[in-house]
């Protein structure tokens, strides 16, 4: 389950800072606009929810290892 998360918060990430770059191409401002942030924004929340139902998938653990008796 821990690997599953870091490969999908790391590929996150690397779209999180794709979508960023591409939205600020071209920039020529002193603060992002509006909707550059609700851009990544709304990535990070889609992420969320995916953490949140593959997590649900998996049995409870403490650190990777499983709670002895919890189904």
């Amino acid at each position: 389950m821990d690997k599953t998360f870091k490969i999908i918060f790391i590929i996150g990430l690397i779209v999180i800072f794709a979508v960023a770059i591409f939205e600020t191409t071209g920039y020529q401002g002193f603060s992002p606009t509006a909707s550059q942030v609700a851009t990544v924004g709304y990535i990070v929340i889609l992420l969320l929810i995916i953490a949140g139902v593959i997590y649900s998938l998996f049995p409870p653990s403490v650190l990777g290892k499983p709670i002895e008796g919890s189904q």
